[in-house]
């Protein structure tokens, strides 16, 4: 047996034989852990040594009272920032490594250590463990903290300290630059930083020779606003990838020996701009110059800048170097250097391409145009400093032509061409347009223009015709749109001769001044002689041009012209009005000027449609209102009481049409006023059916509306505003009413809404001619109180069975027609004066008849542009009504209601008090020996005219002589035998047969259609029989008077029964002819009683319902 305490003992050895192993490794664990929280928990330092200050060195750790180092595997800035940081030195400047440095002693306790950059200690930082690495002391890491105050700087190579290769001293050591990504901007924070005045130039690739030791810094990157260039974002110190041939260097202002000037220009201040770079003259590149770079160049010499081109002018090509290329300034820079440019020397450049200037204040420079006729019209030419050059069209367009206008006071550019008058000058010197915005008042302002070094091959000299080449204007008139035309070129005012100026001429003048189109051509001084320069060319204009300048011009060196002759035009816009009294120009009292005197308009038929337009015409957007009473004062002196019939939609109140003529009294203080928007891109236009509204007007007086519906109905063919065929504007198109159960009172509602009295007729089966497009209202029935057509019953819009063939019309009181009548004769221009209205013809009166009258009223009428006044007929007299009296026309309308008369009263007058009047033949025979022989002309649509002599023969003649009064044709003579006319050519291939009673019953072309011009003038020569005889044998043919007599006797019977018979009808229909030369309107009207009185009428033009009797 074993004993029980020795078997004890081996139990326990057995134990412990098992147990030891799991042990040991938990001592070890625990003891590790034990260790680390001790270090952790320990006190630890760190310390910069053998560097040149506390701030700089060898990073040491004192871990466990025992001091070692840090290996450098993985080291970077940010475990530099946080070591800066920890040890509280400055930040500014911060680096691996440091001056001396040298390897360290004892432990090395850290290793790979990896910091975010934020943490407080560097112990904080990711690492290996204490203790743990695989380095040796040669890896010691040191960092550099510092404020930069011990860093240096300087200029190396460069011959003095402000030009040469850049080099740093940094941690103990000089060191260079590399020129990767270098540029003016780091050189700038190097001159700046070494005081050496701003940057002159950089140069890379060692051009002042290879440095040694470290290259400091690499790709730096520069604002130019850096107080050192350590201060400028770099990849760190010494990190690169350059050797030495890549040092950089600088030149600054204060190291630099540089000059600049001008030479071989005109002046000391223009030509071949050259610059003096190191002891070198050189030229500049213009690749990218522009004004900015000259204007900075002038500045420098002291030359003016008011005016700075580009261009060496005539100077030759330089020589040499070319020391600057791609030059940019911003125009403030004091020195050119100073503007960004290629490096010194650098460039992709010829000679040809040398950069000049031309410096001016401006004195020295001139501007004008040549060969065109006028000072306005021509080639451009150009004299800088007294050399002579032309502007080349490479870039020339209608912006460029126009600031030139507007510079030479010409108006605005028309085109950019002309037609040539004189012979322009050779030059070889071009000036060269960049670009214009059009807004610049001269040429000079345009930017980087050209002058000289260049040659213009492959383009054209620039050309421009201005607006005020001829530049026309009426004068002599009543009335701003009609007169004596006058003409200027350049300067010079002067007139036109009735032969040189044709319609097409005068609608190009109408137009340009904004007066509409024309009326009449009125030759022979109509509006008085002018004075001083007559204008020797024919106009010959197509007609469609905007301007007078634009039109072709025919010299007529050998015609002979006076003053008697001056043309004047009459143009259809007439009205001079004006606003007063407001407190801005765009609301007042609205003025009128008739036969030159200002008065105030009465507002009894001033609606808010023509406020709208007035307001148009003004600029001033549209009307607000039109306040009534004497809103803006009563003025003084006369009220016109002149009516217009705008619909809203015109753009002047020159094209309203206006009724004077027997407008009534206006009461003191009734004085039409207008407020408008004031906003002049605000405007008006016709209302669309979807804003009609059936229930009420869509037009206010008293406040602004969206749209204007008035403008939607119309009366057409009826030869007045106020009678014609009804037509409606619906959905974009016009169309008409049909007749179906159409009757007074919706022709009442017509002639109200357009403002034309009371209805006297409702006409159906289109009385005034078939329209086109939609019908587009059938089986209207109007109680006759609606204020618009559409307003009455009807089947709806477009919903109809009709064709054009009903359509529907209306007469209305106050529509308007005049004649003149004679009961014994047949000639429809001579008579007594008549006017239409309120349903009967009657006579008007010759009170202050004026010969202005008197030719309105034969104009009207297509009866030639003058007559006179006759004594009344010598028949038995008799009473007869009257409707109007004092009529006093103003030079200018084209119709009598134009013209301001006493009011519409219809009285009994007798033949003493009628005008009868003559007017003038409407075919003449000019410049002949004898009233019998001359040039024919003919008065048409306003004008005289003449007539092309192809197949004119003696059967044409012998109708003209016979319309003339005088004895057989002898000769129809061809190609202007008795000289030139003047405008249209009226009648062409006349064909007659010798028979006819006047021309204009012969064959012919259509009236105006032709292809001659005035060297083939047709004329006559006819014999004087005929008028000898009517006035030596006055008692020649008795017998045939007295079969006259009996035959008038018994023509008055038969009239007489005729009127018995249809007195008896209970309807009549009378025609009244509307005068002129293309067509004669027949229009029917129920008759009105004959024995109503003047106070009848008065009631039946203010009453809602005509009745019929």
């Amino acid at each position: 047996m074993v004993p029980h305490g020795n078997s004890g003992s081996a139990d326990f050895r057995r134990c412990f034989a098992l147990l030891c192993p799991s042990a040991v490794a938990v001592v070890s664990i625990l003891s590790t852990c034990l260790m680390t929280n001790s270090l952790g928990r320990a006190d630890k330092e760190m310390r910069l040594t053998d560097g040149e200050d506390n701030c700089s060195g060898r990073v040491e750790v004192k871990v466990q009272e025992e001091w070692g180092t840090v290996c450098n595997n993985g080291w970077g800035m940010d475990e530099v920032s946080v070591i800066c940081r920890q040890l509280g030195c400055p930040t500014a400047i911060k680096a691996a490594g440091w001056a001396n440095s040298r390897a360290g002693s004892g432990r090395i306790w850290m290793d790979h250590v990896s910091c975010r950059g934020n943490e407080s200690a560097l112990w904080d930082c990711k690492h290996d463990g204490w203790g743990k690495h695989n380095c040796s002391h040669q890896q010691d890491a040191g960092v550099t903290c510092s404020d930069g105050s011990s860093l240096e700087m300087r200029l190396m190579n460069g011959g003095n300290q402000c030009s040469g290769r850049i080099e740093v001293k940094f941690q103990g050591q000089w060191g260079t630059v590399c020129d990767d990504n270098f540029n003016i901007d780091h050189a700038s924070v190097v001159c700046k930083q070494l005081e050496c005045g701003s940057a002159v130039s950089f140069s890379g690739s060692a051009n002042f020779g290879e440095g040694s030791g470290p290259i400091w810094f690499d790709d730096l990157v520069c604002s130019g606003n850096e107080s050192a260039l350590w201060n400028c974002k770099h990849e760190g110190w010494g990190k690169h990838n350059c050797d030495h041939a890549e040092d950089v260097g600088v030149i600054c202002l204060d190291g630099a020996d540089l000059s600049l000037r001008l030479v071989d220009g005109v002046t000391e201040c223009s030509g071949r701009l050259e610059v003096k770079f190191q002891g070198e003259w050189g030229t500049v590149c213009d690749d990218g110059w522009d004004s900015n770079d000259a204007a900075v160049v002038c500045k420098q010499l002291g030359c003016p800048t008011a005016v700075t081109a580009i261009g060496r002018v005539n100077a030759s090509e330089g020589s040499g170097h070319i020391w600057l290329d791609n030059l940019s300034c911003q125009g403030d820079e004091s020195a050119l250097w100073q503007c960004r440019h290629h490096e010194w020397g650098k460039h992709y450049c010829n000679h040809n391409e040398d950069a000049g200037v031309t410096c001016s204040d401006g004195s020295d420079l001139e501007l004008r145009l040549v060969g065109g006729g006028s000072r306005c019209a021509g080639t451009v030419e150009v004299e800088i400093q007294k050399l002579l050059g032309k502007v080349c069209d490479r870039g020339w367009g209608l912006k460029e032509a126009d600031v030139v206008c507007k510079q030479l006071g010409c108006g605005s550019a028309l085109k950019t061409s002309y037609q040539r008058y004189s012979k322009v000058k050779a030059t070889n010197t071009w000036l060269f347009l960049s670009r214009c915005s059009g807004n610049e008042t001269s040429l000079w302002d345009c930017k980087n223009w050209q002058w000289g070094g260049l040659s213009c091959d492959h383009y054209e000299e620039a050309k421009v015709t201005c607006s005020a080449h001829r530049e026309p204007r009426l004068v002599g008139g009543d009335i701003p749109c009609s007169g004596r035309v006058e003409v200027k070129h350049g300067d010079t005012w002067g007139t036109v001769c009735d032969s040189d100026f044709s319609l097409e001429a005068a609608s190009v003048l109408c137009r340009e001044l904004q007066c509409g189109t024309v009326i009449s051509i009125l030759g022979g001084a109509h509006f008085g002689e002018g004075n001083g320069q007559i204008w020797a060319e024919e106009f010959q204009c197509e007609g469609q041009e905007s301007h007078l300048s634009l039109c072709s011009v025919a010299s007529r060196p050998d015609g002979t012209c006076s003053h008697s002759r001056d043309v004047g035009v009459v143009c259809s816009r007439y009205t001079e009005i004006r606003l007063v009294n407001g407190q801005s120009p765009c609301e007042g009292r609205v003025e009128l000027k008739i036969l030159g005197n200002w008065g105030s308009l009465c507002n009894s038929h001033w609606d808010i449609e023509d406020a709208h337009v007035f307001c148009q015409q003004l600029k001033c957007g549209v009307a607000l209102s039109i306040p009534g009473g004497a809103h803006f004062g009563k003025g003084s002196g006369q009220i016109w009481r002149h009516m217009f019939h705008c619909t809203g939609t015109e753009q002047h109140m020159g094209d309203c049409p206006v009724t004077a003529l027997g407008a009534t009294l206006c009461s003191a203080g009734q004085v039409a006023s207008v407020i408008c928007s004031g906003n002049q891109s605000q405007t008006l236009s016709p209302c669309n059916s979807t804003s009609l509204d059936p229930t009420r007007s869509t037009t206010s007086e008293e406040s602004a509306v969206a749209c204007i519906a008035s403008g939607q109905l119309r009366l057409v063919n009826g030869g007045g505003r106020c009678a014609g065929r009804i037509e409606v504007y619906h959905e974009g198109s016009w169309g008409t009413i049909c007749d179906d159960s159409w009757d007074l009172s919706d022709a009442h509602v017509v002639c109200r809404q357009l403002g034309c009295g009371v209805a006297i007729n409702a006409t159906g089966s289109a009385h005034f001619g078939e329209g086109t497009g939609p019908i587009w209202l059938d089986e209207v029935n109007c109680n006759g109180k609606e204020s618009h057509i559409w307003q009455c019953r009807s089947h709806g819009w477009g919903q109809h069975n009709c064709r054009h063939k009903e359509d529907a019309g209306v007469i209305c009181s106050e529509f308007m027609s005049l004649r003149l009548i004679d009961e014994t004769s047949r000639d429809i221009c001579a008579g007594r004066l008549e006017v239409f209205y309120n349903g009967a013809w009657g006579s008007v009166g010759k009170s202050n008849m004026s010969a202005t009258t008197v030719e309105v009223v034969c104009r009207q009428l297509g009866c030639a542009d003058k007559g006179s006044i006759n004594p009344a007929s010598s028949d038995k007299p008799m009473s007869r009504h009257m409707w109007v009296d004092n009529v006093q026309c103003p030079k200018g309308p084209d119709t009598l209601w134009q013209c301001p008369s006493s009011p519409w009263k219809q009285r009994v007058a007798s033949s003493s008090e009628e005008t009868w009047i003559t007017c003038a033949n409407k075919i003449r025979l000019q410049e002949g020996t004898s009233n019998c022989s001359g040039r024919v002309e003919l008065w048409h649509g306003g004008s005289w005219g003449t007539v092309c002599d192809d197949s004119w023969d003696l059967e044409d003649a012998q109708v003209v002589c016979r319309q003339l009064g005088c004895g057989p044709a002898l000769e129809a003579l061809k190609e202007a035998a008795f000289g030139q006319g003047t405008g249209p050519i009226w009648l062409n291939d006349v064909k007659c047969k010798g028979n006819e009673s006047s021309l204009w019953d012969c064959p012919a072309r259509p009236w105006g259609h032709s292809d001659c011009g005035h060297k083939e003038d047709a004329a006559v020569r006819c014999s004087e029989i005929a008028m000898a005889q009517r006035s030596s044998n006055p008692r020649g043919h008795s017998s045939l008077v007295a079969l006259g007599i009996f035959g008038v006797i018994l023509l008055a019977f038969l009239i007489a029964l005729l009127l018995w018979t249809q007195r008896r009808r209970q309807q009549q229909r009378l025609t009244v002819s509307l005068r002129g030369e293309n067509s004669v309107h027949q229009i029917q009207y129920r008759e009105m009683n004959s024995s109503l009185k003047a106070d009848d009428l008065d009631v039946l033009t203010s009453s809602d319902h005509f009745e019929v009797h």
